[in-house]
């Protein structure tokens, strides 16, 4: 029961544990997708109005062309673009330079003084309805080639090249109006829209893949020609608008990426912003998620743990209970077990002390230390003693000795070596050894010993029937010795 418990909580930690972050990585996702979700629309409303706006622009260039024309083909001597310029605000501030060219594309007018007498490009020629083309670096034709550069403000610069917008005049035959254009909308929408350093704003030319226009830092250095990285095909894949992720190739930053064809123009407008700052917000609620899941984590680890401990030492503590009513239980019956000993040793020894003066035999018992425990008078008689000799522990080779000594006369030392050879004899492992002696007055004895559980031994004397020689008068006069 107790290890069931312990891999049910164990089962049950790990499934908490896994619930928490399968619960956190579907949170982390659904901010990640949300907030992605709020980036894309917000990018896609930027593009749409950067479309929009660069929409109106042409329109306005395009209609302003329009009334231009239509005054030229009434009255060309009179048509002067440096007063009309001041009845158009509108369109003086969508283009730096209009003017109007021969056939020989040499320009005649223009509110640029330095740019009359200079060509526009015969490229320019060839579309009666006006066409929006990039004029060519290093082309002699064109009378500006240099790239303009403005400050946008947050270390942010907007590189554009110079566009024209042209359309053929009636008379004289071959004659064109055009203006130059540039977008104020793109710096527009990149200073109110808040992209950040990494944000980008831009044009793109959709039937070559060039970049007319750019916003933002990407715009130091940029890549114009974009037609064969995979932006290029999803932009112009899509019919009005769509959003693309992934390394932007005008600078190789990944970024979200917006955009908007500009309607009747070849044209797509862009708008960006770099992943890591578009997913800021929802990456710093996924650390603070993981954050908070490793904690509930750690704490569902912990409540396991002291649930573990607490069944750990629960189970401890009763095994220790069941050792110590078990050893209660052997400490009582090992008790019963010593009462009932101690009263049939005590019964034994009552015995004993009843039927040791019965014996016929010298009867008695020494420790394993050869000293004396029980006795009888007989006993003492074997050993030729007086009765109030024998005490308890008197040791039994004191007994020999004054035996012994009684007996004969010897030399001390083959006296102790008969003793020991006598004690030796009645330790024989075999219990079957004997030794014998005279007392005086005659009486022979025979002793036998027999091995006790506790190391004793049970000694009997036993009288025997032949005679041995009486000692003589003056050694039986022998003086006693010391017990």
């Amino acid at each position: 029961m107790e290890a069931l418990a312990s891999v049910a909580i164990v089962v049950i930690c790990l499934a908490l544990s896994v619930l928490i972050w399968i619960n956190a990585a579907s949170a982390i996702r659904e901010r990640a997708e949300d907030q992605r979700g709020r980036v894309e629309a917000a990018l896609t409303a930027q593009a749409t109005t950067l479309a929009m706006q660069v929409e109106h622009e042409l329109l306005m260039i395009d209609q302003s062309l329009a009334i231009l024309q239509a005054a030229w083909d009434q009255n060309p001597d009179t048509t002067r673009l440096d007063e009309w310029q001041k009845k158009m605000p509108a369109l003086a501030a969508v283009t730096k330079d209009l003017f109007i060219a021969n056939q020989q594309h040499v320009i005649v007018q223009d509110i640029l003084p330095a740019a009359i007498g200079q060509g526009i490009g015969a490229a320019y020629g060839n579309f009666a309805n006006g066409s929006l083309e990039p004029l060519r670096v290093n082309d002699p034709a064109v009378h500006d080639t240099t790239l303009l550069i403005g400050e946008l403000g947050n270390e942010a610069v907007t590189r554009q090249f110079v566009m024209y917008l042209v359309r053929p005049l009636l008379q004289p035959a071959g004659w064109l109006i055009g203006a130059s254009y540039h977008s104020q909308a793109l710096s527009d929408v990149f200073a109110v829209a808040g992209l950040g350093q990494g944000g980008l704003a831009a044009l793109i030319d959709t039937r070559r893949g060039g970049v007319q226009a750019v916003a933002g830092r990407a715009a130091v250095n940029p890549t114009l020609l974009i037609a064969k990285s995979p932006l290029y095909p999803a932009m112009t894949a899509k019919a009005d608008s769509g959003v693309w992720i992934g390394p932007v190739p005008i600078d190789g930053v990944d970024r979200i990426v917006a955009f908007h064809r500009v309607p009747g123009r070849d044209l797509v407008a862009l708008v960006a912003e770099t992943s890591k700052v578009a997913m800021g917000p929802a990456d710093s609620l996924a650390v603070a998620t993981r954050s908070l899941a490793m904690i509930a984590t750690l704490l569902v680890a912990g409540i396991g743990a002291a649930v573990l401990w607490e069944i750990w030492h629960w189970r401890q503590t009763s095994r220790r209970r069941r050792l110590l009513a078990h050893a209660q239980s052997l400490l009582a019956s090992l008790q019963a077990e010593h009462g009932t000993l101690r009263q049939r040793i005590a019964i034994d020894d009552l015995q004993v002390q009843t039927l040791l003066p019965l014996a016929a035999a010298g009867v008695a018992t020494v420790d394993a230390q050869d000293r004396l425990t029980r006795w009888n008078t007989q006993f003492a008689e074997s050993l030729g003693l007086p009765p109030d000799m024998l005490h308890a522990g008197v040791p039994l080779d004191a007994l020999l000795r004054r035996q012994l000594s009684a007996r004969q006369a010897e030399p001390a030392a083959e006296l102790e070596a008969e003793i020991v050879r006598r004690l030796a004899t009645l330790r024989t492992e075999t219990g079957d050894a004997s030794i014998d002696w005279t007392v005086a007055g005659g009486s022979a004895w025979t002793m036998r010993a027999r091995p006790l559980p506790d190391g004793g031994l049970l000694l009997v004397a036993q009288r025997r029937a032949e005679a041995l020689p009486a000692p003589e008068p003056e050694q039986a006069a022998a003086d006693p010795v010391e017990l």
